[in-house]
């Protein structure tokens, strides 16, 4: 059986060429590219990486950010005071194999990692998600994080995503929602998050390819 296994060192090849072959067929408006520095500084001073092995074969893996004071910190985007940075987990980037794809493989590490990084000690975990990045965005919603900012990040818009690892997720079902817009309609996302609402759950659409997100008041959340 294929589980999950926090990688070291040793399996740091094996994340770069995994990296680089998802990179060759993907959108790059939708994807960011890391460095070979970033992987081997996640598997040792600032984060995590837990992956899907078959024996010695990579099959997936997914980052765990815990960023250190003065690393990058995504809590900036989402204008978190000073003294609640160190609270906050990076739930980073994500890559599976083509041939192992259709497996819920990227949900089930986005869980693992916010659970490790429960473990870690943090309380705020954050990440961007590109609104016409189908499966990561169903994925990451489906594992109770919401959307709580939109803007222009890496080459593109970014979702600004967050879960306070404190509370056990809401599931929320899609007849509680009355406000949905495409998750591609960057003016009715602004409007929704300026009026107070946060992006807490999807339903997938005909007549597009992005998904509909549905809106609550951040209160109800």
């Amino acid at each position: 059986m294929t589980v999950i296994a926090r990688l070291n060192e040793t399996h740091l090849s094996a994340v770069i060429a995994l990296h680089h072959d998802v990179l060759a067929d993907a959108d790059p408006t939708l994807v960011a590219g890391e460095t070979d520095i970033f992987f081997q500084q996640h598997l040792s001073d600032c984060g995590q990486i837990f992956g899907f092995l078959d024996q010695d074969t990579l099959l997936a893996y997914g980052v765990l950010g815990l960023p250190r004071p003065g690393d990058l910190n995504f809590g900036a985007d989402h204008g978190l005071p000073p003294d609640q940075l160190k609270s906050v987990a990076h739930i980073d980037g994500v890559a599976v194999r083509r041939d192992c794809r259709g497996q819920n493989w990227q949900y089930k590490l986005t869980c693992h990692r916010l659970n490790a990084a429960r473990t870690a000690g943090r309380e705020i975990a954050l990440t961007t998600v590109a609104p016409g990045n189908v499966a990561s965005l169903i994925n990451i919603l489906s594992a109770g994080m919401i959307i709580r900012g939109l803007k222009e990040k890496y080459g593109g818009h970014r979702f600004l995503m967050r879960a306070d690892l404190g509370k056990n997720p809401m599931p929320h079902q899609t007849n509680e929602i009355t406000h949905w817009c495409p998750a591609t309609d960057f003016e009715n996302c602004h409007r929704m998050l300026k009026a107070g609402y946060v992006g807490v759950t999807f339903r997938k659409a005909t007549s597009q390819s992005a998904p509909d997100i549905g809106w609550l008041p951040l209160d109800c959340t």
